[in-house]
């Protein structure tokens, strides 16, 4: 089975029309010319479905984006509450995409995100990232909370995904460590938004 495909059939395996909609049958291309894309589909390891891969691919550019927009919380919050919120949900993040990181370097896949330039549920533009970095005070604190509800809820729900219709042993155990976290990680985004200082587990 080919690669696209297999996008096709994790964004099948989602419960929503939305998100059916949206982050991988309809992640809509930039008009910017895009020299490297290629349809030709990588090989990859044997170990590895193509739902596999499309699920490493998605997470990974997710995670890498949202560690950077976490990253503008001290210098452009005023708000304790949400740079606590930031630093609180930054080191799972980091160990999540080293160990993607490395089931993709195991499952043989490219190190270039196929999705560059794509509008992406659970991910900002890169318009949006910078229209972010612009924001100050509460500004600054209402939409970075809503893209951390964002991409926590999109992950978990891809998640669910590779682990139904994923293969890897390697993967479904990530997955069901990532999709654990997730549940952690929203309660953590609900109770601090109203100031509890409950940590992390």
């Amino acid at each position: 089975m080919p690669l696209r495909p297999a996008l096709r059939l994790l964004a099948g395996a989602w419960t929503t029309a939305a998100l059916t909609a949206g982050l991988l049958t309809a992640c809509a291309p930039s008009t910017r010319p895009t020299s490297t894309q290629s349809s030709q589909a990588p090989a990859i390891q044997s170990d590895f479905n193509p739902t596999d891969a499309a699920w490493l691919e998605l997470m990974i550019p997710m995670d890498e984006q949202f560690l950077q927009i976490l990253e503008l919380a001290p210098s452009h919050s005023t708000n304790p509450a949400v740079r606590r919120l930031a630093a609180g949900l930054t080191p799972a993040h980091r160990t999540e995409l080293a160990a993607l990181t490395a089931l993709r370097t195991q499952a043989g896949l490219p190190t270039a995100n196929p999705h560059e330039g794509h509008d992406m549920p659970g991910m900002m533009t890169a318009d949006e990232v910078v229209a972010l970095s612009n924001l100050t005070g509460a500004a600054f604190d209402r939409t970075l909370t809503a893209e951390i509800e964002d991409h926590l809820n999109q992950s978990a729900l891809v998640t669910r995904s590779v682990k139904a219709a994923g293969h890897a042993p390697a993967v479904k155990t990530l997955a069901t460590r990532i999709e654990k976290d997730r549940t952690a990680q929203l309660v953590f985004v609900r109770t601090t938004a109203i100031g509890n200082q409950t940590p992390l587990p």
